[in-house]
């Protein structure tokens, strides 16, 4: 070996000069290896990085089906008119598809004595289960179950974003159970007070101090719709003077009730006699405070009453003029006459003439007259008895009369002893009945009339048949024949009164009561 090809290193050891490449080389391969190292590290990091997106991309669309389910069944919610039972339904339904395996999930919702599945529903072992609380109480449950095995997570086999889920939705299921049962109930409060609105014929109104209307129901009165629409929101004034449906005088009159009022908080109630609809009639307004500075107005119209009670005032009146010329022209003749057969027997007396049966025996038969004349007065001003029993009585002695006053066929009919023990709702009846027979008689033309008084369960059924004209027939049909007069009495026992002609011939009126006291 040559001395040129030996180099004296620094440190005094010998180095072949041949190693020169091999070094390099070997820097080299370690450099590759650090770099393959490297990008080994880095795959196994991209990997790892791709394993954690695919992870969480999976946990993103998990998530996003939680979030769809919830919104779906916010939108189940929100359908205008969809029951309970249906969002119970859609929601079950839509449950299982927000879970980890929609394909093996099924679902339950059991609310009180109510159930409801999803399809092919099948209960196992693997479930999720959470309280419905409404209220404050428990009213139910949600369960969610796996109908295969799947491998163990936080809770079992699910996940516990899916525990999460499942309170969420127990819980929002509670409150649209609250929600729905709150828009029922107001619902039906609703639709009664509608009902009962439509039910009451007054008129009302709502009206502030300033006179402006700020609600109004016209009731059966016969306001046009069209017009009755633009009454709230304008005042009265205006309003009315411009439809001239009042006078000013009853405009005038309202405010001041409705300003006494809200200063008192008293209850106002007046009466007007008014134009309306081209006719004079009654009215009865009564007001109420109904907020600090509105008043509540109920219109009723009491026309008829008014009428009615003008009726009976004249028919009370007649009746006590005939009464007094009854008493004048038969009761005080009698006694006249005992008066003064009275005096001739005073005076044979004093004259010591001798006393004969004759001149005793008159005075005494007219005495009985006079008892006779007084109890047939007595009789015609309370004609029933206090019996029980004394319509019965009442109407059989009142066809009798009428048959032999009239000279035509008058029958009275009955198929039980009904008992009425309320004296008053006894004479109203006989007061129908003889009101019947007067119109049949007088102005139906009637030959043949029969009152029949009978029982059908609770209810006692009068009627008054005859064979006149009929109703159509009648002269003075509708004001001379006093039907007023029975409608009246009949509301007064609580009674229905129905008038029509009869099949063949004539009238039938039906008067049907509930006899309460009834004890037999």
């Amino acid at each position: 070996m040559s001395t040129e090809n030996i180099h004296q290193p620094k440190n005094g050891t010998k180095k072949d000069v041949g190693d020169g490449p091999r070094s390099d080389l070997r820097d080299t391969l370690r450099k590759a290896e650090k770099k393959i190292e490297r990008l080994k590290e880095s795959e196994k990091k991209r990997k790892k990085s791709q394993k954690d997106l695919e992870d969480l991309t999976y946990r993103l669309k998990e998530r996003v089906k939680e979030l769809n389910c919830l919104y779906t069944i916010s939108s189940i919610v929100e359908k205008q008119g969809v029951s309970l039972e249906e969002v119970l339904q859609g929601t079950v339904d839509i449950i299982p598809d927000a879970w980890q395996y929609p394909e093996i999930t099924c679902s339950r919702i059991v609310l009180g004595d109510r159930e409801f599945r999803s399809v092919c529903f099948t209960e196992t072992s693997w479930k999720q289960s959470q309280r419905i609380i409404v209220h404050g109480e428990k009213t139910g449950f949600l369960e969610v179950f796996y109908c295969e095995e799947k491998p163990i997570e936080d809770e079992g086999p699910f996940l516990k974003e899916e525990r999460s889920l499942i309170n969420v939705i127990a819980e929002r299921i509670g409150e649209i159970v609250e929600r729905k049962r709150s828009e029922e109930a107001l619902y039906e409060s609703e639709s009664k007070n509608l009902a009962l609105l439509d039910a009451i014929p007054d008129l009302m109104f709502q009206v502030n101090d300033a006179g402006t209307l700020t609600g109004f129901h016209e009731g059966k009165f016969s306001i046009p719709r069209e017009i009755a629409g633009q009454f709230v929101g304008r005042n009265i004034y205006s309003l009315f003077a411009a439809k001239r449906l009042l006078p000013k005088r009853a405009l005038d009159q309202a405010m001041a009730h409705v300003k006494q009022t809200l200063e008192t908080g008293k209850a106002q109630i007046f009466e007007q006699h008014i134009p309306f609809n081209g006719d004079q009639r009654d009215f009865e307004i009564r007001m109420v405070t109904c907020t600090n500075n509105n008043v509540l107005g109920i219109v009723r119209d009491i026309t008829r009453r008014k009428r009615l009670e003008n009726e009976i005032i004249e028919i009370s009146g007649r009746e006590q003029r005939r009464i007094g010329q009854d008493l004048h022209d038969s009761l005080c003749q009698h006694l006249a006459g005992i008066g003064f057969m009275g005096k001739v027997l005073e005076k044979k007396i004093a004259e010591k003439q001798p006393l004969l049966p004759t001149d005793v025996n008159e005075i005494v038969e007219l005495i009985d007259q006079a008892i006779t004349m007084t109890r047939g007065f007595a009789r015609g001003l309370n004609p029933v008895r206090l019996e029980a029993d004394g319509l019965v009585f009442a109407l059989s002695e009142l066809s009798v009369n009428v048959e032999k006053l009239f000279g035509i066929v008058c029958r009275f009919e009955y198929t039980d002893m009904i008992l009425i023990h309320d004296n008053a709702m006894a004479t109203h009846l006989y007061r129908i009945v003889q009101e019947a027979l007067n119109n049949a008689i007088k102005h139906g033309r009637a030959d043949t009339v029969v009152v029949m008084l009978r029982q059908e369960g609770a209810t006692c059924i009068l009627t008054v048949q005859d064979n006149g004209l009929g109703i159509g027939n009648m002269a003075n049909q509708g004001k001379g024949i006093g039907l007023n007069i029975m409608q009246y009495r009949a509301s007064m026992i609580g009674a229905s009164l129905d008038v029509k002609n009869a099949e063949f011939a004539g009238t039938i009126l039906t008067c049907s009561f509930q006899n309460k006291n009834d004890v037999s």
